[in-house]
Parts: C-alpha cells; structure tokens; sequence
C-alpha cells in the first residue's frame, strides 16, 4: 500500500480525540497516526455508499468518486466494497 498511497495527496489536520483513547491506541498500535487514517476513510466510504446507495441527495456516484478523485484512494484503502454496484 506504501507505493499506492505515494500518489494520494495527503493533508495533515489537528483532531481533537480524547486522551485516553490515544493512550489505548499508542498501546496497541504501531502506527497510530496510519490507523487513525484508515479508520477516517473507511468511515467516510461507509457513509458515502450508504448515501449513495440508498437513495441517497447525490445522484450518480460514479461522478462524485471521479469529481473529488475518490475511486484510487477508496480502491488503496480497499473501499470499494461500500460504493453501489454502477461504480
């Protein structure tokens, strides 16, 4: 996944989650920071294909994956499973 993600622009922001929670996870992860990462994608995809299939406000998925360029960073973090069958 490391050659993959080299062409995912990242961005870094600050987010607030408790301390204790972060003492859990520095516990028993390796790489909090890459956890926390995949994490927030996989819970974004669940969320967009939830919207996305069911109805959702957005019409075609196939144009919001291409629109804001999810479709390669969905498929790296092996997303794709949550996005609606016209993917």
């Amino acid at each position: 996944m490391e050659k993959e993600n080299a062409e995912i622009e990242f961005e870094t922001v600050p987010v607030r989650i408790p301390k204790a929670i972060m003492d859990l996870l520095r516990t028993f992860r390796k790489d909090v920071d890459e956890y926390l990462t995949v994490l927030i994608v996989d819970a974004v995809a669940s969320v967009l294909g939830t919207e996305l299939g069911h109805g959702g406000e957005i019409v075609c998925a196939s144009n919001v994956l291409e629109k804001f360029g999810l479709r390669h960073v969905f498929e790296v973090f092996d997303c794709m499973s949550y996005m609606p069958k016209d993917c």
